[in-house]
């Protein structure tokens, strides 16, 4: 099986947008995402992890024209209000017609 090369968004924050982000990422034109609660060390310290809310890591497998709409639409949205990262990576995925490659 051939593999094709896509683009990986990975996007780290604050955990009350989590759901919006998520459906958000959908009307970009992804056709999926996996997410799950993080914790770890940033430019902020550390968040207590008692502390309310949490961080969420949302990763994206995507074409690269739906990768740049998603990480610009996080830029523009998120990053003043909200403790957030987001970047792209190259990646290589089996099944390449998943994630919106012809």
């Amino acid at each position: 099986m051939q593999s094709v090369k896509m683009k990986r968004v990975v996007i780290i924050g604050d955990s009350t947008v989590e759901h919006r982000l998520r459906a958000e990422i959908e009307a970009l034109g992804a056709t999926g995402y996996t997410w799950y609660p993080v914790s770890g060390k940033g430019a902020r310290g550390i968040r207590p992890r008692h502390a309310e809310p949490g961080n969420t890591k949302i990763e994206v497998i995507a074409t690269l024209e739906v990768a740049e709409k998603i990480i610009q639409h996080v830029a523009s949205n998120y990053f003043e209000n909200y403790a957030m990262i987001a970047f792209l990576d190259d990646v290589e995925v089996l099944q390449g017609q998943k994630f919106g490659a012809k």
